[in-house]
């Protein structure tokens, strides 16, 4: 469908956690309506989805000025606010009875894989009542777990922070390694590995840390990765090791759950690895099994919150907020904006439709082109992120 003119009113809303640069693609979003003309009123759910249908009256967005949109965009966090929570045939209905209340037809709805559920629902649930939505998701997620998108807004600041870190925690640890001997940085991602991955981009030299990168996309192996500990503590005198929070072993267990029992499950039955620690175990297996002195790092939410932005993933983030707008504004629905890479030296991305459809409850993890006899291909790994992160780090002077 196409609409003859431009009718009734927009809300936009956020969703699931938050990344660096989730509220660049809301500025991007309000700049681009600004910029089309629109003349409906603007809405911003306050409090995420849930809060708007517990009656919550949405935020008006439309007064923002020009130096508000450019400060919301170098804002971390969700500013709208957000939520997790599942939802049924009965709550599309009733969210639809709220959007005629607001004469509603148009939705942006910022979120992963998880979240594209509700625009999409809601754009079917429209159309079988004849009612005129047009919804239009906007990528983000820190996991980069999009599928048939290159990478997703949020990764590249996430993966930043990440590689900085590493770096931070590697230079302590070479430091104290007479007193501190290993370390396991735990970072998110419960299916795929990516963050872990960007890990790779503190490594200037083949000894440097990390050490040892434990991901979901492989089977955690307890000798093999004891074997490793050994080499690299006879070598180097010390051990860091990156590892997801997800990891698994062959009885498909997450080992943040093992010695802890069932952590509990979120709404959408997914396990609350935050309630647990797979560096905790990690630790307690090295110090037990080999009577190596162990510590962990768990920043949890620092790493989708710190302000350790890369300019790449905010302006890529602002732009594909304007691209949502044109989307929906066409009278486009079902579909999100995401990106492509077109070339790496320079690196180039365009941005393209993909139909929700092809995302909702899918995850892309690290493929085999990524892996080389069982082990990471650190080139490959990257290659594929430098870019992302906007300036590179710096090498750290070594004796």
């Amino acid at each position: 469908m196409q609409f003859d003119k431009a009718v009734g009113n927009l809300i936009i809303g956020q969703s699931g956690g938050p990344t660096p640069v989730i509220n660049a693609s809301l500025a991007g979003a309000l700049a681009q309506l600004r910029a089309q003309g629109f003349t409906g009123r603007v809405f911003g759910m306050s409090g995420g989805l849930e809060q708007f249908m517990s009656g919550r009256e949405p935020l008006e967005l439309g007064y923002l000025s020009d130096t508000q949109i450019q400060q919301l965009a170098r804002t971390s966090g969700g500013a709208l606010g957000s939520c997790r929570v599942k939802l049924g045939p009965d709550s599309y209905n009733a969210i639809l009875n709220l959007f005629k209340r607001y004469d509603i037809h148009y939705l942006l709805y910022s979120g992963g894989n998880g979240s594209m559920r509700t625009p999409l629902a809601l754009s079917t649930a429209a159309e079988a009542v004849g009612y005129e939505l047009y919804c239009v998701g906007i990528p983000k997620t820190i996991d980069n777990d999009l599928v048939g998108m290159d990478h997703t807004p949020g990764y590249g600041s996430a993966a930043r922070w990440i590689a900085q870190h590493t770096q931070d925690t590697g230079l302590d640890l070479y430091t104290m390694r007479g007193f501190d001997q290993f370390k396991v940085l735990e970072v998110m991602g419960r299916h795929s590995g990516w963050l872990a991955a960007a890990s790779l981009l503190a490594k200037f030299r083949p000894n440097d840390p990390p050490h040892i990168v434990l991901l979901p996309e492989q089977v955690f192996d307890e000798t093999a990765f004891l074997t490793e500990v050994q080499e690299v503590y006879r070598r180097e005198g010390c051990v860091l090791v990156v590892a997801s929070e997800g990891i698994q072993n062959a009885d498909g267990q997450y080992l943040a759950e093992l010695g802890l029992g069932e952590l509990g499950r979120d709404a959408n039955g997914q396990a609350l690895l935050s309630l647990g620690s797979v560096a905790d175990y990690l630790c307690n297996l090295v110090k037990t099994r080999l009577g190596i002195k162990a510590r962990y790092d768990k920043p949890a939410t620092l790493q989708r919150g710190a302000a350790c932005v890369s300019e790449v993933d905010r302006d890529e983030a602002f732009r594909l907020g304007q691209a949502a707008v044109d989307y929906t504004l066409a009278g486009k629905t079902g579909i999100m904006p995401g990106l492509k890479r077109l070339s790496n030296e320079p690196y180039i991305c365009e941005i393209v439709p993909f139909n929700l459809n092809d995302i909702v409850g899918k995850e892309k993890q690290l493929s085999a082109e990524y892996f080389v006899d069982g082990k990471l291909d650190e080139e490959k790994v990257r290659d594929y992120v430098k870019p992302l992160i906007g300036p590179p780090l710096k090498e750290p002077f070594k004796f």
